[in-house]
């Protein structure tokens, strides 16, 4: 089992290889580089004596309050499914259907919920991953999003 897990690592790594050496990735550092260039965002960080440091605490805050939030948000994502499980399993046994239909019906309810609230969380990520990119290429003085 140990052995399977190595063998997907490797082949996830080498697809990931050949896809950088193949310029695959060019679309999405185009659209990085255009969500960093958004007015509101293109003149952060310009400061010549802070805009290094403002840059480096928004990377630093960003990258170690992400893993704490996501967990957060995965928390309170099983929670909610768990409660929407099981306030729909007896409407599911009055049709006599089996337990297990429950699960893709609040998985494809959770997705809709997911998708109807983007309004409210979408402009919000995109405004804060452009944030990322420009203190990444400020910090790191490329002009790229990453190194290629």
């Amino acid at each position: 089992m140990r052995s399977k897990f190595w063998v997907w690592l490797l082949l996830a790594a080498a697809t990931l290889l050949i896809a950088w050496n193949t310029d695959i990735f060019v679309p999405v550092e185009h659209w990085l580089v255009s969500l960093a260039g958004h007015p509101e965002i293109r003149n952060q960080f310009n400061d010549p004596d802070y805009g290094r440091v403002d840059a480096l605490t928004l990377l630093l805050s960003v990258f170690v309050l992400s893993p704490f939030a996501a967990l957060l948000i995965i928390a309170a994502f099983t929670f909610a499914l768990i409660i929407a499980a099981l306030l729909i399993e007896p409407v599911l046994r009055t049709f006599s259907l089996p337990d297990w239909v429950a699960v893709p019906v609040v998985l494809a309810g959770s997705a809709c919920g997911v998708w109807a609230a983007s309004g409210f969380w979408l402009p919000q990520s995109l405004h804060l991953l452009g944030l990322v990119v420009k203190a990444w290429t400020v910090y790191f003085g490329m002009d790229r999003p990453y190194p290629h």
